[in-house]
């Protein structure tokens, strides 16, 4: 994939269809609630008169169907079953076991995914608010109908995240919980699904291009059940697509996360990873300008799946804008600078060293240009200790030189107590030289109000003025 400039971006394990098979990837990873009523327990609520068998034949098939461990086998034991007995008593219980199978057999078969759907579409109208039925459809549904769904696929799947979020408290309550899971395990497998939910509500949303809602569901999801790298993955790859600077911010820390988090939820693989982490830093030095700040993200970002409180990344745009006002407002107060800005300018642009020897050398700067009588700036260096004859000065930035002052005679010892590192000093003095990178500006026995100098050697006739 390439950007608008024309370079590579690294897009492994990022696609659509990428984020959907690490969406599928992730079912092993959470605790499985799908449960099916035992044939004891049918066994005794027919006893008890709640549910019949329509006769012998029937109860053999459900049996047959708990006793058939291997997935292809019981899928064709139901179906058998439904043929033979369409309008069982039992046939809420038999649509789960359906959507067991299908489940199972859809994490390596992807043909059966639109059964499972078909079949969940069926098992909501005996049963609408089942918690199980409504979550594989949340589930499943994005992963069947990827980037460009049809229309009442994207329907069904918003109608049953909806539904099953609505009424998760109640598929989750306390009495609801399986013995063999504990209380912990139970509220991470409500969690998880819950942020399931959520994510099958951003796909929906983002196949309709309605990004505010497809960002606040991702976000839910994240903040419901931080633990789920993938999610991350697929948040980051979003806001980026957006292609408004604005979130790219947001997008570079969820890329953080993806490739920063280690457990315990769903992680991305080894490969998956380090793609991430190539492309935070190649995403984060072309926006920021530079790596300054970049390891306090991927720090956060590694106990944290949302940017905290204050998270911010200001771009190379706006520290360039910041940057020019700063200046700006500094030519306005200070008119001295403005006249060595734009000097600067001219020297360090494309034609500089013609404009050196047209314009500054051996001129006598500022000259009273503007008003301009002296130069001002913080001194970094005198040089050599004893008897000094050279002097470098920070103009623009006081802590950089960029005008050297160079003296025939040494600076004399009473002179000094104003010619040190840390003073300001005001000069005015006849350009000799410069150097483009890094940019320096020298003189040649400048002169500094206040300051008794050595008196240099006759300057030459016809110097400019």
């Amino acid at each position: 994939m390439k950007n608008s400039s024309g370079e590579v971006i690294v897009d492994f394990c990022f696609r659509r269809a990428g984020r959907i098979i690490l969406a599928a990837s992730a079912l092993v990873l959470i605790p499985s609630f799908v449960t099916v009523p035992s044939a004891q327990a049918h066994g005794q609520a027919a006893a008890a008169g709640q549910k019949n068998w329509k006769d012998r034949d029937e109860y053999d098939a459900f049996q047959k169907v708990t006793q058939t461990t291997d997935m292809k086998a019981r899928l064709e034991a139901l179906k058998a079953w439904e043929d033979k007995y369409p309008t069982s008593d039992f046939v809420d219980m038999r649509n789960q076991y359906f959507l067991d199978t299908y489940n199972n057999l859809s994490k390596t078969d992807p043909a059966m995914r639109q059964a499972l759907l078909n079949k969940a579409q069926d098992s909501l109208k005996n049963d609408p608010k089942n918690a199980n039925t409504l979550y594989l459809i949340s589930l499943w549904g994005p992963i069947v109908g990827g980037a460009n769904p049809p229309a009442d696929l994207v329907s069904q799947v918003e109608s049953a995240a909806h539904a099953f979020i609505a009424g998760a408290d109640e598929a989750f309550s306390d009495d609801k919980k399986p013995a063999n899971l504990s209380a912990e395990n139970w509220k991470t497998a409500k969690a998880a699904r819950i942020a399931k939910a959520h994510q099958a509500l951003a796909w929906a949303a983002t196949t309709k291009k309605d990004y505010p809602t497809a960002e606040s569901e991702y976000r839910e999801s994240l903040t419901v059940y931080p633990d789920d790298a993938p999610t991350s993955s697929q948040f980051a790859r979003m806001l980026y697509e957006e292609k408004d600077p604005k979130k790219i911010p947001e997008s570079l820390f969820e890329y953080a996360r993806a490739g920063e988090y280690s457990g315990p939820g769903p992680t991305l693989p080894a490969a998956g990873k380090t793609a991430a982490i190539d492309f935070f830093n190649k995403l984060y030095k072309n926006y920021h300008g530079s790596d300054d700040g970049k390891d306090q993200i991927l720090t956060q970002a590694k106990t944290s799946a949302l940017p905290p409180a204050g998270y911010s990344v200001v771009s190379i745009n706006d520290l360039e804008n910041d940057k020019a006002k700063a200046i700006n407002d500094r030519i306005a107060k200070d008119p001295g600078f403005g006249l060595w800005f734009s000097l600067k300018q001219q020297l360090t642009g494309d034609n500089g060293p013609a404009y050196f020897s047209s314009n500054v050398k051996d001129a006598e700067l500022p000259g009273g240009a503007n008003g301009v009588k002296t130069f001002s700036g913080t001194i970094l260096t005198v040089e050599p200790a004893d008897k000094p004859t050279r002097v470098t000065v920070g103009i623009e930035d006081p802590t950089k030189a960029d005008a050297t002052l160079l003296f025939t005679n040494a600076i004399p010892t009473a002179a000094l107590s104003k010619i040190k590192v840390g003073e300001k000093v005001e000069f005015s003095g006849v350009a000799d030289s410069f150097t483009k990178d890094p940019y320096m500006l020298t003189f040649k026995d400048p002169d500094i109000p206040g300051v008794q100098l050595a008196p240099p050697p006759p300057r030459p006739k016809g110097r400019k003025r």
